[in-house]
């Protein structure tokens, strides 16, 4: 959403511990949130009004913002406050976000040009927030392995967010980043995109937010399904674990392989709800 604001960033930090030097070819995806007020404390406040005019700025700016490749607006579901608002945004390079911020005004004119419409739209809209945000991360996206949602609801859909973590390639044995990003590939292919269920999907990794160095890699995995029951299914990959190595050795063989690559544990982070009309796709 345009009232959003993204992380001012003084020094540039490259990685050269996870997958070499940051990738040109990647993607950066930012983490924002906002909050909202509770709609007993706005002056004639309803939730139609809030969820139109919520609509309208997202449909406008969006159109006006040829710089962001994708956003996502998760509203509450367990995790948080009712109030809050988390915008996932994704760009082709940090520079491109912070340009991005930088033409706001500029856009909603473009938006909204009739000066008074503007001021009047912006006054209704305002009152819902509070004026306060919170820049929470920066991270790289891994375009090799990104599932783009391409169905047309208008249902509310259910994402995730789990932090899973990596070995060292020198703490595997005779491991390498090659034959990780082969097996890995692999199964995104097989698997992943295969499974009608998980909507979309994308590994997001360090890049100016978080700890790196000195143990695990963390990597986090961000997911889309269409309900509650799906998302808490932990075997919903499993059926197509069969389809795609039929033969029960080269399955067993492949996770082997891949899995020496994974460390053990993991950290829910997040469940939202996407709020779909709001999403850039």
């Amino acid at each position: 959403m345009s009232n959003y604001r993204m992380l001012a960033v003084s020094a540039l930090f490259l990685s050269n511990v996870l997958f070499g030097q940051y990738n040109p070819d990647n993607h950066v995806v930012t983490f924002t949130k906002s909050y909202l007020k509770y709609l007993q404390d706005v002056e004639g406040g309803t939730a139609e009004e809030r969820n139109k005019l919520l609509e309208e700025e997202s449909q406008k700016m969006d159109g006006e913002n040829k710089l962001m490749i994708s956003k996502l607006v998760l509203g509450h579901r367990w995790t948080g406050s009712i109030t809050e608002v988390v915008q996932m945004a994704e760009w082709k390079s940090i520079a491109d976000a912070d340009k991005s911020v930088l033409g706001t005004a500029d856009a909603r004119k473009r938006a909204w040009p009739d000066d008074e419409k503007r001021k009047s739209f912006f006054k209704s809209y305002n009152k819902y927030w509070n004026g306060k945000h919170t820049d929470l991360a920066v991270m790289e996206q891994d375009n090799s392995r990104v599932k783009r949602y391409t169905g047309n609801t208008d249902e509310f859909t259910v994402v995730t967010v789990v932090e899973y973590y990596l070995r060292p390639i020198s703490e595997v044995e005779d491991g390498s980043v090659e034959e990780r990003d082969k097996l890995f590939n692999e199964y995104f292919n097989k698997v992943i995109m295969k499974n009608e269920k998980i909507l979309s999907r994308r590994e997001l990794l360090h890049y100016w937010s978080g700890s790196l160095g000195g143990g695990h890699i963390p990597v986090l995995i961000v997911s889309e399904y269409a309900n509650m029951v799906d998302a808490d299914n932990v075997a919903i990959n499993r059926p197509y674990h069969e389809k795609a190595w039929p033969d029960d050795e080269e399955r067993t063989a492949f996770f082997e392989k891949r899995n020496k690559y994974i460390a053990p544990g993991h950290k829910d982070i997040a469940v939202h709800t996407n709020w779909v009309k709001l999403a850039k796709r």
